[in-house]
């Protein structure tokens, strides 16, 4: 029963993915939004997890994972989606419910299968300094594919608007109704500032409630 309960979400994880990728096929620019980038990141730490379990470096990637994927959740649902058209249940039914995996569902099973399965490790501080890695290597990568001429939305230089340094804000400005969706840019340096704290403060709150998990494992033995 409780190698079932390890497994069963994993495997949902992975159909979820499946499903997802499958459905944004047609929009290959896609996949260099950091939302299904941190969901594959998911996904294939979660199947090393089934095909190797006992590899020394899985804690910390599965932390990350998680790390990313609860920001993945927490900026859609407060920024992201709301501004779309029709908000957010018009924004979790894009592509057939793909946007629905990735927002909502797979961050739900990770959260769960972190709980359940992964929270006994000793994780530390170092792991929330790690969890810092996947945004800091995504930031890099879409400044060099800016560099190399890739655009989003006809002349953005990111694939989101607040990572946008082309935009009338730029690195360090603000600027008022450049985009019907965002009346209000922020610099794009102010907007890596405030998600690298995100993701730091994602990262910490995994490690309260893995200490928390492993004290009343600790007093459930008592």
């Amino acid at each position: 029963m409780k190698n079932h309960a390890s497994v069963f979400p994993k495997i949902l994880i992975l159909v979820s993915t499946a499903y997802a990728v499958v459905n944004l096929l047609h929009w290959p620019i896609g996949f260099t939004f950091f939302t299904q980038l941190s969901n594959l990141f998911l996904a294939a730490v979660v199947l090393l997890q089934l095909l190797v379990p006992k590899a020394r470096f899985l804690p910390g990637l599965k932390f990350s994972a998680a790390a990313s994927i609860l920001v993945t959740f927490l900026v859609f649902l407060t920024v992201l989606g709301p501004v779309m058209p029709g908000g957010l249940p018009a924004a979790y039914a894009q592509d057939h419910g793909a946007s629905f995996c990735l927002h909502l569902l797979n961050p739900a099973l990770a959260f769960f299968d972190f709980f359940r399965s992964d929270a006994l490790y000793p994780y530390g501080k170092r792991h929330a300094r790690l969890a810092l890695v996947p945004p800091f290597v995504y930031f890099l990568c879409i400044l060099a594919l800016g560099r190399l001429g890739l655009r989003w939305r006809g002349d953005m230089l990111a694939p989101y608007p607040f990572l946008d340094y082309g935009s009338p804000a730029g690195w360090f400005g603000f600027a008022a109704g450049g985009d019907r969706l965002w009346p209000l840019q922020i610099g794009a340096f102010y907007a890596v500032l405030v998600l690298l704290l995100l993701f730091y403060a994602a990262a910490r709150l995994l490690l309260v409630l893995a200490r928390r998990r492993r004290a009343g494992t600790a007093s459930n033995l008592q």
